[in-house]
């Protein structure tokens, strides 16, 4: 009798042949309430145990300019030089964007990523930023930044002449983060001598300096070796926490293959006794395993701003 009644749960009923109780729009609604749960569980350990969640990164400064300028160079424009200052600005930001909590070109205390160079001691004319958070790979910051059409105009502004890369750890909006802050400059001596009128801001990355502002001397591209020295290669982080993104993953995966497997039993034990036929419940079941699985799918990894 046990046995029979928790049967019920996974086949059809043997003379009703009403479908597996898991397959109910009860349990349903059940499956949906428990990613709530789950996504609302994931912030509130953020809020009181900030650090336990985030992810695991491997990311290199020397990669990261390496595969800028394979775009560049394949879209006809002329290879950024890495520029120790512009290096430091971008470090200041990550820096600042844990210290004020938060994700973001411009800082709660007013602050832009122009100031930022300023404080490092480099002068330009033009200069740019983008920002990624919580990738686990260096091609895949570029890449994410080549398919946002702002992002990528940006990396393949014609103007720039220069890049400084950040990557620093720390925790942000109670989650332990990863971010990578990328700056470009063309430094103000490089036009100083060929004065002109100089086009308005394209957008809220992309800004014309006070030609006033003394010009700076650009360094020269250095080895991985000296990039390391100057503490820009960004090593493994240590003691990996629990990814949001993978457990969201895992969840819906998990539940995938579940429902699944409920509904092949449901078609074979139908089709045995000779009564299956297609309903409204198999649209609604193969619609939310359409979206179970999108969600599983595309469960965002990274950000880029």
């Amino acid at each position: 009798m046990m046995f029979n009644k928790i049967s019920h749960y996974f086949i059809p009923h043997p003379q009703t042949h009403q479908k597996a109780k898991l397959l109910s729009w009860q349990f349903l609604v059940i499956y949906i309430l428990f990613f709530i749960l789950i996504r609302v569980g994931l912030d509130i350990v953020a809020i009181y145990k900030p650090g336990t969640l985030g992810v695991s990164a491997e990311l290199s400064v020397e990669k990261i300019i390496e595969d800028t300028n394979r775009e560049r160079q394949k879209n006809g424009l002329a290879p950024v030089t890495y520029n120790s200052a512009l290096s430091e600005a971008a470090k200041m930001k990550a820096q600042n964007m844990f210290a004020e909590n938060y994700w973001a070109h411009f800082a709660p205390s007013g602050k832009d990523p122009w100031g930022f160079m300023r404080d490092a001691g480099y002068r330009f004319s033009y200069a740019g930023e983008n920002l990624a958070r919580n990738f686990s790979n260096s091609e895949d910051v570029v890449s994410a930044w080549m398919a946002s059409p702002t992002h990528r105009e940006n990396l393949l502004n014609s103007k720039y002449q220069d890049i400084g890369i950040a990557i620093e750890d720390g925790i942000l909006q109670g989650q332990k983060t990863t971010l990578v802050v990328q700056m470009f400059g063309h430094p103000y001596q490089a036009i100083a001598a060929q004065p002109q009128a100089l086009p308005q801001p394209k957008s809220e990355v992309q800004v014309i300096a006070d030609v006033q502002i003394e010009p700076t001397i650009v360094p020269q591209v250095p080895s991985s070796k000296e990039i390391a020295v100057a503490g820009t290669q960004k090593e493994p982080v240590s003691n990996a926490v629990f990814d949001p993104a993978t457990i969201m993953r895992v969840a819906g995966f998990s539940l995938l293959v579940f429902i699944s497997i409920l509904l092949l039993i449901d078609f074979l034990v139908l089709r045995r006794r000779g009564v299956f036929r297609l309903s409204s419940a198999h649209v609604a079941h193969l619609s939310f395993l359409a979206l179970t699985g999108a969600s599983t799918i595309f469960a965002k990894v990274g950000e880029i701003l």
